[in-house]
């Protein structure tokens, strides 16, 4: 099963002696078939590694409804309503770039809050360019029973990644009834 092509289309963001990519031209060499988790990451197979469409199955990925519908209570976790992002914040998953956007409106920046949730704690890089910025972004980590409530009471859900082979979180922000907001990539 293949996830993504990120190591070979962001090759930069990892370090030198990296040989994620050699193991997997040595597996698809010896493997009859590939699942390919999305139709994206099935061409990039295609015009990456040369490997003949037959030989690829596309299955997608799901999550668990049970999991992420609920009933929507009333979270305040500061005075706005808020945007929400998920997940791991570096390189090619553009939270700076989701940022800046953010703070070049003053309508989103008069009417909204931004929750991260996930990913770690603020670098230094990322705090400094908060205050740069002269935002209040609040950082949140937990289970997926509190990301459920933070995707069930957020305004939007905001997903502005430069790559993905597929995406897990739009869709458990939809599963929670989050409207998502994403780049077409």
């Amino acid at each position: 099963t293949v996830y993504d092509m990120i190591h070979e289309l962001y090759h930069e963001q990892f370090p030198n002696l990296d040989r994620t990519t050699q193991w997997k031209k040595k597996t698809f060499s010896r493997v009859d078939h590939i699942l390919s988790i999305s139709h994206s990451t099935k061409k990039d197979l295609v015009e990456l590694f040369g490997i003949a469409e037959d030989k690829i199955s596309v299955v997608h990925l799901g999550v668990d409804l049970s999991v992420f519908q609920t009933e929507k209570s009333k979270l305040v976790i500061n005075d706005k309503p808020y945007l929400l992002y998920v997940g791991n914040r570096e390189g090619y998953k553009n939270f700076v770039g989701f940022v800046k956007a953010f703070a070049s409106s003053s309508q989103l920046k008069a009417n909204f809050d931004v929750i991260a949730f996930g990913g770690g704690q603020f670098n230094s890089a990322e705090i400094s360019l908060i205050k740069q910025l002269n935002l209040d972004v609040t950082h949140i980590s937990g289970d997926d029973q509190k990301l459920t409530q933070l995707y069930a009471n957020a305004t939007a859900f905001v997903f502005p990644s430069l790559y993905e082979g597929f995406g897990l979180p739009p869709l458990e922000a939809m599963a929670a009834g989050c409207p998502v907001i994403s780049s077409d990539t």
